[in-house]
């Protein structure tokens, strides 16, 4: 892997001076930024993907949602539309990609939009529900379109920044210069016991300055429960039986190690991030299902194994499909301090 990285670190280098003068052209005024009156929140990587923004997004809007008149906007990845979108009852998940459905399924009562360009979607979001007080933009660190009102950037403890290098190299969509921008720092997928020293060397590896947050979260697991019912089940009774994991995540051996953890027997069928599941998809997990097998799930991945586990019920074999939640767990007892300096 060093010496493809050694192949592939001119490219990284022009990559980097391509992103340099980018980011100085709207830092120098340049290229436009819009800043609207509305409060908009930015929640971004600076790595490609798996860093868990979509867990986060879900809780900022959670918080912000019980006092607050909002509306999520992204891009909406991987949906087989263009253009501004508004989600409703009746909206596919193909048509609005799966984390906004995600955020949609999860929090009905909120506004959940999509648009490539964004400017035109916080326009078209106020133009349509002009009472919204807060729009969060869902991975839009690098959308510099827009000068956010808050900008928080997430940074996984399992890819220090420090011993990454810029894409095709690297994994960083951006020099670590450009963690500068933030606001708000959080290093997710912490183990709950790092130590304070840790923390320390992260906040000095970073460079995390005076006007900037540091925060640390940990992934906290939810309850395990049957699509269809919404029944909640008992984790430990559950994994007493086999376990078909199906996934398509960034980072599928969080998912592995946490399975391991719990003394789980599983085959683990893990497909790229944002896959879209096919018919012979369906005829590999028919391969490796069984009825004394439990089929464990993503909630980012549970709408589109929907449609074809409709295939397994049109042939008789109903399959229960169970989901496991994720969500973001504060460390150092940080989630109020977050949230009062969120709100």
């Amino acid at each position: 892997m060093k010496s493809l990285q050694k192949l592939l670190f001119p490219f990284a280098c022009v990559y980097w001076l391509i992103t340099f003068v980018r980011n100085k052209c709207f830092d120098w005024g340049i290229l436009k930024q819009t800043q609207f009156e509305i409060p908009i929140i930015s929640v971004g990587n600076i790595t490609v993907g798996g860093t868990g923004k979509t867990p986060h997004v879900l809780f900022i809007a959670q918080l912000l949602a019980s006092s607050l008149e909002i509306a999520t906007l992204s891009r909406g990845y991987g949906r087989k539309t263009r253009g501004f979108l508004c989600a409703n009852e009746h909206t596919p998940v193909h048509e609005i990609g799966d984390e906004p459905f995600l955020i949609h399924q999860r929090l009905p009562k909120i506004t959940v939009a999509v648009d490539e360009k964004r400017v035109h979607g916080v326009e078209m979001l106020q133009k349509i529900k002009p009472q919204l007080q807060a729009i969060i933009l869902d991975d839009a660190f690098q959308h510099r379109h827009i000068k956010p009102k808050l900008q928080i950037v997430l940074v996984d403890y399992n890819r220090p920044l420090w011993q990454d290098c810029v894409f095709p190299a690297g994994f960083l969509r951006e020099g670590k210069y450009a963690l500068r921008r933030a606001d708000i720092v959080i290093v997710t997928k912490c183990p709950p016991t790092i130590s304070s020293v840790e923390q320390e060397r992260w906040k000095q590896k970073l460079r995390i300055n005076a006007k900037q947050h540091l925060f640390f979260t940990s992934i906290q697991y939810g309850a395990i429960y049957q699509v269809k019912s919404g029944e909640t089940v008992d984790m430990q009774e559950f994994f007493k039986n086999k376990i078909l994991m199906i996934s398509g995540v960034a980072q599928p051996k969080i998912i592995e190690n946490f399975l391991h953890e719990q003394g789980a027997q599983f085959t683990h069928l893990a497909f790229g991030d944002h896959h879209d599941y096919t018919a012979a998809d369906c005829e590999t997990i028919l391969k490796h299902y069984n009825e004394n097998t439990k089929i464990l799930t993503t909630e980012k991945d549970v709408q589109k194994l929907l449609e074809i586990t409709k295939r397994f019920d049109s042939a008789q074999r109903p399959v229960p499909l169970y989901v496991l939640p994720i969500a973001p767990l504060f460390l150092n007892g940080a989630r109020e301090q977050f949230t009062m300096l969120l709100l």
